[in-house]
């Protein structure tokens, strides 16, 4: 795995859990040239290991997801979801019989998944990656969502095509990563505060609905 190593001084944002490396602290990188997507190991000037995050080509070189981890435990994406799920049910947005039955599982890095947005609509899934990384691990996503939700979840859907950066050179193509939720989306209504809306994640804009408004 490839080292990113700091400029003296430049891990002090990261000791506050700041969640990205900016191109300027990098001093140099240690072992293979990453590609834009990969996980890199990233250390201070004194070698100490600060986390590990998604490498990427921009001004923010690296999207922290792990503090104090030289890579990704086993069990990431499972212990992550599971916390975002938690904490929505927390706040009665993922409870069953409630008045709401959609809800943001993930709003980057509010839940430590930064370039990562899932929707839910009832038993569907919707995620949208906004960096290669995300983009690269969706299947990962997909197969941990299965796990987090079970029986529970019908299809988990990816509509990147329009946020992931097009200039990584990634095959890009929306579609279902599990199950096939296409008959679902023609006439999907969901729960809103106890109205109900129609929903359509294939077509609509965004993810479908505009979740991230619902207090206004």
């Amino acid at each position: 795995m490839t080292s990113v190593v700091l400029k003296k001084g430049r891990e002090d944002s990261l000791l506050r859990f700041h969640p990205w490396v900016f191109s300027g602290a990098i001093a140099r990188l240690e072992g293979e040239e990453p590609r834009e997507g990969d996980v890199v190991t990233v250390l201070s000037t004194s070698h100490d290991v600060m986390g590990c995050g998604h490498w990427q080509i921009g001004s923010i070189a690296v999207r922290m997801l792990c503090f104090g981890e030289a890579e990704l435990p086993s069990d990431f994406w499972v212990s992550r979801l599971s916390a975002a799920l938690e904490m929505r049910r927390a706040l009665g947005l993922a409870s069953s019989g409630g008045d709401t039955d959609c809800y943001r599982l993930v709003h980057g890095e509010g839940d430590s998944l930064p370039g990562l947005i899932i929707d839910c609509y009832g038993g569907v899934c919707v995620m949208q990656a906004h960096s290669a990384g995300m983009f690269l691990s969706r299947q990962e996503i997909a197969s941990a969502l299965r796990e987090v939700y079970g029986p529970q979840l019908k299809a988990v859907y990816d509509k990147s095509s329009g946020t992931a950066p097009f200039k990584a050179g990634l095959e890009l193509g929306d579609g279902y990563l599990l199950g096939d939720g296409s008959a679902l989306a023609q006439d999907a209504f969901v729960l809103e505060n106890g109205h109900k809306f129609h929903v359509n994640w294939e077509e609509g804009q965004k993810t479908g609905f505009f979740l991230d408004q619902r207090e206004n």
